[in-house]
């Protein structure tokens, strides 16, 4: 039998109880809109953490000073530890943190890494910005003004990002540019005060994209200066524990074909080396944000995969409807197949023609749930741009898309199989007798 007269007659069987077939269909479209709402909604967030991740600096390598911590038996909290020399055990010492900090010794003992390209220092404090009868509280990030450009994933909206030679300037970014204030936006070569001392904008950071952009109120209140002037600035302050060079954390960049592991295992050895101490007693800590993005990524795919699991189960309730409906079919088509056989039709034949009938609803539930499924996504992704104050983005994931036919047309051919070949086998002249 040729193809198109097979195609022609599982369409009419499906044609011919419109309101089984449409009930059966119903069972794939929210199984299959399920999966693709659960996998473009994962793939959308994976994304939006990427970016986000990045626009902290996705290959910017990060060492901060950190001490040893144990665990106290009394109270079940960290505390700091240093190692007795006579004894090799370790004992409490809380005046210990103070002497986990970084210094230009540091940054010699980096320079000395060949894998290593740009060595930026960081000097974090808050501070009180003045406009007039107007202040509010913000976060300070000192930054050496050599390299920062060199570094930096912001990009500048208004002005420059900071240089050489720089003293007493200042980046800020967009959301203390324009909603710190309610009837006041600082605009770009206006003097601010910090903490009662002047300062000049020289640039205005343009706004972030990915969740980092919606989240100005708790990352866009920044300001960047060099980061030798948060030391005069905490001269003023009585409050301030800020110390003359020394450091808050100190972020590298390594060369763009330089191996990350390598690089990371040789700046762990030098440090130790330079700071004298061992694996045990080691004062400090060195991240990656591209390790972060991929530990994140692999969270996020981990989830989306177990609720696309979950979401799946609707699809195994859809293809027993559509085996509950092929068997029905051949019930109902007994007489027919008889005919059929005996004017010549083949096995494979009949086979066939029910085979492509269960295909038929499984491609149909699986187109319609992709509509929707993808209608469901941008509901959701608008909802989450306006919470968020982000731009709207229609997301859409191909390969859910393609994955997501394949499953319809799948779950319809094994639902479909043993009732295609049940009919395949009746006798000619048992099924001619059926009533």
């Amino acid at each position: 039998m040729k193809p198109k007269k097979i195609f022609k007659i599982s369409l009419n069987m499906v044609k011919s109880n419109k309101l089984r077939s449409w009930l059966t269909i119903i069972g794939v479209v929210i199984g299959i809109a399920s999966v693709m709402t659960v996998v473009t909604t994962g793939e959308y967030f994976q994304d939006q953490v990427t970016k986000t991740l990045e626009d902290f600096g996705g290959d910017t390598i990060t060492i901060v000073a950190s001490v040893p911590f144990e665990m106290n038996e009394d109270e079940g909290v960290g505390e700091p530890v240093i190692e007795d020399k006579k004894t090799n055990k370790y004992i409490d010492d809380p005046d210990s943190r103070s002497q986990a900090q970084l210094t230009k010794k540091d940054v010699q003992t980096l320079e000395r890494i060949s894998a290593i390209e740009y060595i930026n220092v960081k000097v974090d404090s808050g501070a009180m910005l003045s406009m007039g009868n107007e202040e509010t509280s913000v976060y300070i990030s000192g930054v050496d003004p050599k390299v920062w450009s060199k570094m930096t994933t912001e990009d500048i909206g208004e002005g420059r990002l900071l240089k050489a030679g720089d003293k007493n300037v200042v980046v800020i970014s967009d959301n203390l540019a324009n909603e710190a204030f309610k009837d006041k936006k600082i605009r770009h070569n206006q003097l601010i005060l910090l903490n009662g001392r002047s300062y000049r904008v020289v640039g205005i950071l343009a706004k972030g994209d990915g969740l980092l952009g919606g989240m100005g109120g708790l990352f866009g209140s920044s300001v960047f200066m060099p980061y030798e002037d948060m030391y005069v600035m905490a001269q003023d302050d009585e409050y301030s524990n800020l110390q003359k060079d020394i450091y808050g954390s100190i972020e590298v960049k390594l060369y763009k074909n330089a191996e990350l592991q390598p690089a990371l295992d040789e700046m762990d050895k030098k440090l130790k080396l330079s700071r004298r101490v061992n694996e045990d007693t080691k004062d400090f800590y060195i991240y990656s944000q591209q390790e972060m993005m991929e530990s994140t990524n692999k969270l996020i795919s981990g989830l989306t995969a177990f609720l696309a699991f979950i979401a799946g189960i609707s699809l195994l309730v859809g293809s027993v409807g559509i085996a509950n409906t092929m068997f029905t079919s051949v019930l109902e088509k007994t007489k027919e197949i008889g005919i059929m056989k005996a004017i010549g039709a083949r096995n494979e034949d009949v086979l066939l023609i029910f085979l492509c009938n269960a295909a038929l609803i499984g491609l149909v539930g699986g187109l319609i749930g992709i509509i929707f499924g993808t209608a469901f996504v941008q509901v959701i992704v608008y909802l989450i741009s306006m919470q968020l104050k982000i731009p709207f983005v229609f997301t859409l994931s191909v390969k859910a898309t393609i994955v997501a036919t394949l499953v319809s047309i799948g779950v319809g051919l094994i639902a479909g199989f043993m009732p295609a070949k049940s009919a395949a086998k009746l006798n000619p002249v048992d099924a001619l007798r059926y009533e």
